[in-house]
């Protein structure tokens, strides 16, 4: 019977320890994700001062020189305006990635019915202890009686 116990348990630990893994490397590679992104909108943004630099650098030659091309210069707002596409879109995907993590967060916590355990024991806790309130309560209103008397 004990061996039965033992493996049981052993079984049940195993499981919980193969389903919390998993949930850990799907967290992990998320997060991976997301840093990943973050990382790669911080490149955009490099290049894109750099561009700013640039332009600014034309825009001075060029108005030094009363030499400014047309083509040259909106050739700079073409590439900033792609850029800007391009770190949109990463942020974008990273809000899509974050609310999925809450969305599958919410949804475990529902499924699991952890949330409603951890209610009905505070209010099991809670109505225990308004239970011993009232006696305290009532034991306190008896003695004020006799007190009075």
């Amino acid at each position: 019977m004990d061996k039965e116990k033992t493996r049981e348990l052993m079984d049940k630990s195993l499981e919980f320890i193969k389903e919390t893994s998993v949930k850990i490397r799907k967290q992990a590679r998320k997060k991976w994700r997301i840093s990943n992104l973050k990382l790669e909108v911080s490149s955009l943004k490099h290049q894109m001062s750099l561009i700013y630099k640039d332009l600014g650098r034309y825009i001075y030659e060029s108005t030094k020189a009363d030499n400014l091309d047309k083509e040259k210069y909106e050739s700079f707002f073409i590439k900033l305006g792609g850029l800007e596409e391009k770190i949109n879109e990463k942020r974008e995907l990273i809000q899509k990635i974050e609310e999925e993590e809450i969305q599958e967060e919410n949804e475990v916590i529902v499924t699991t019915g952890e949330d409603d355990e951890e209610i009905s024991q505070y209010q099991e806790k809670d109505s225990a202890g308004k239970d011993a309130e009232e006696e305290e309560k009532a034991k306190i209103d008896g003695e004020s009686e006799i007190a009075d008397a």
